[in-house]
C-alpha cells in the first residue's frame, strides 16, 4: 500500500506540472469502454453519484452579475432526485481558478463520476472519460441537441475514435453584433445578416472619426485581443479560415503544424493595420465601456456575446445581433456548448449516466434558463422567450450553422499571448519583425511538438 500511495503522489505532481500538454496517461482513447445495462435500471437507482460542479454554485444564492437570486445545483436537481429517493448526488465545487489540475486530481484518484470541464479531449484522451455513444443510442437521445455541436471534436465528438465523449449543455456562442444608430448616423449601411471579414474592415474604417451627427468620435470596431486574437485570426483570413497544419488530437507529438506561411501572415498584418478603427487602449480591454448603453461610441463588436447591458437599457432595436463573419463555404464561428461528462471509472454508471442526462436534458437545461437565462442546446426549448432575451433566436441560429474552430493547446500557451503582445506592440508605435517573429514562433512550436512526442509514448506505455 506504501508503494501505491508513492505512486498516486508522483502521478498527481508529475500531471500538475504537466497538464497543458496532456502529460499523464489513463490508458488511452482504447480502453475508454461501457456496456450500458437494460434502460429499464433507470426507475430503480440507487447508491452514490459524486458530481464535480464548476461554473454554478452548488447551493442557492446571489447571482454576482445581475444581483438575483438563483438556485444552486442541489435545488436544480431535487426535482431528479425526489424521483429516485435511494440515490443521493454529492457535490463537489471546483473554483475556477487551477480547474484543471482540480478535474485532473479527481480523475486519477478515481473520486468523481460526473464532471463539467472546459472541455472533454484531454480528459478523454488520457483515458479518463466514458464513451457515450452505447447510452445515447440505447436511449435515443442524441437528436436531442443541435446536430453542428456534434462537430466539435474538443469537446464532444472524439476525432482520433469517432466516439462521443460528453454531453452538451448550455450553448456557448459569440457573433458580431453592432450599433445600429452609429450606422445611421454616418449614412452606412447595415451589416449584412451574415458578413464577410472584407465587409467588415471597410465599414469600419468609414466608422471611425467624428460623428457627423454628435459630433463626438466613434470607432468603427472592438475586440480584446487578449482573448479572441485567434478567432480574429480565423476570420481575417480571406474567407479561408486559418489553417495551422494537423493537429493529432490523441498524440500531439504526430502533429504537423505550419504557422509561418504567408497566409497567417497577411492575417497577422490585417490585424495590426486594423488598429486604426479601434479605440485606444483596446488591447487591454478598455474602449468599450459604453457598450449597450445611448452614449457608445463603438460600432461594431466581435467576438460579442453581452447583452445584458443592451437589455438593462432596453436598447434591442438599435444593437443588431449578426450570423457572425461568413467564410467562402458560408459557414460562420462560433457556436458550442458547455461539457458534461461521466468519468470512465465510475462505479454507479447508470446512474451517472441519468444524472448526465437530467442536467443536460429538457428539465435540467430549463431549470438552468429559468435561474440563469442561459441558452439551451435542447433543439426543442420552448420555454425560451424571445420576452426574456429577443437575442435568443438569432444566437441559436449561429449555432446551428456554426463551423468549428479546433486549435492545438500551444495556441493559447503560447501564440495567442505572442500576437496580443504584437498587436500592442504595433499599436504603440513600437517596431516589429513579423517575418522573423513568425520564424521564431514556428521554431518554439517545432520544439513544444517534438516534447510532446515524449510526453505520448510515456502516455502511450503499457
Amino acid at each position: 500500500m506504501r508503494v501505491n500511495r508513492w505512486k498516486m503522489t508522483l502521478m498527481l505532481t508529475m500531471c500538475s506540472l504537466l497538464l497543458f500538454l496532456t502529460a499523464c496517461g489513463g490508458g488511452g482513447t482504447g480502453d475508454n469502454s461501457a456496456t450500458p445495462g437494460p434502460a429499464v435500471n433507470a426507475d430503480n437507482l440507487s447508491g452514490v453519484v459524486k458530481f464535480a460542479v464548476f461554473s454554478y454554485p452548488v447551493d442557492d444564492g446571489i447571482d454576482p452579475v445581475t444581483g438575483s437570486n438563483v438556485k444552486g445545483m442541489k435545488t436544480m436537481l431535487k426535482p431528479f432526485l425526489d424521483k429516485h429517493p435511494k440515490l443521493t448526488v454529492e457535490y463537489i465545487e471546483v473554483p475556477q481558478d487551477n480547474r484543471k489540475a482540480k478535474f485532473q486530481s479527481l480523475l486519477l484518484s478515481g473520486s468523481v463520476d460526473v464532471l463539467i470541464l472546459d472541455s472533454s479531449i484531454d480528459f478523454y484522451n488520457q483515458g479518463f472519460l466514458m464513451p457515450l455513444d452505447d447510452y445515447l443510442k440505447r436511449d435515443n437521445w442524441k437528436q436531442n441537441y443541435y446536430d453542428s455541436l456534434w462537430l466539435d471534436k474538443e469537446r464532444f465528438t472524439n476525432a482520433t475514435d469517432g466516439k462521443v465523449m460528453a454531453l452538451p449543455g448550455i450553448v456557448n456562442t459569440s457573433t458580431v453584433m453592432y450599433d445600429k444608430q452609429i450606422f445611421d448616423d454616418w449614412g452606412v449601411a447595415p451589416l449584412s445578416d451574415k458578413p464577410t471579414a472584407q465587409e467588415i474592415l471597410e465599414k469600419a474604417a468609414k466608422l471611425t472619426g467624428i460623428n457627423p451627427k454628435t459630433g463626438k468620435q466613434t470607432y468603427g470596431m472592438y475586440y480584446d485581443p487578449r482573448s479572441s486574437s485567434h478567432m480574429m485570426l480565423d476570420y481575417f483570413s480571406d474567407g479561408n479560415g486559418v489553417q495551422l497544419g494537423e493537429t493529432d488530437w490523441a498524440n500531439f507529438g504526430n502533429s504537423k503544424l505550419n504557422f509561418n506561411n504567408p497566409q497567417i501572415k497577411k492575417s497577422l498584418q490585417t490585424l495590426i493595420d486594423m488598429n486604426s478603427s479601434l479605440p485606444p487602449g483596446y488591447e487591454i480591454g478598455r474602449g468599450f465601456e459604453n457598450w449597450g448603453k445611448v452614449e457608445n461610441n463603438v460600432a461594431i463588436c466581435l467576438w460579442c456575446s453581452k447583452t445584458d447591458e443592451i437589455l438593462k437599457n432596453k436598447l434591442q432595436d438599435r444593437y443588431v445581433v449578426t450570423k457572425g463573419v461568413r467564410d467562402k463555404n458560408g459557414k460562420t464561428s462560433y457556436g458550442t456548448a458547455q461539457t458534461y461528462t461521466m468519468a470512465k471509472d465510475t462505479k454507479n454508471p447508470e446512474a451517472a449516466w441519468q444524472v448526465l442526462k437530467y442536467i443536460t436534458g429538457a428539465e435540467g437545461q430549463k431549470a438552468i434558463y429559468d435561474n440563469y437565462k442561459y441558452l439551451p442546446s435542447w433543439k426543442n426549448a420552448d420555454w425560451v422567450s424571445e420576452k426574456d432575451n429577443p437575442y435568443a433566436k438569432q444566437l441559436l441560429t449561429v449555432v446551428e450553422d456554426t463551423k468549428n474552430v479546433l486549435f492545438p493547446p500551444i495556441m493559447f500557451s503560447l501564440i495567442r499571448p505572442w500576437m496580443a503582445e504584437l498587436i500592442s506592440r504595433a499599436n504603440h508605435g513600437q517596431k516589429y519583425d513579423l517575418t522573423a517573429e513568425m520564424a521564431d514562433i514556428q521554431e518554439k512550436i517545432n520544439k513544444w511538438v517534438e516534447e510532446q512526442k515524449v510526453i505520448d509514448a510515456s502516455k502511450n506505455k503499457k
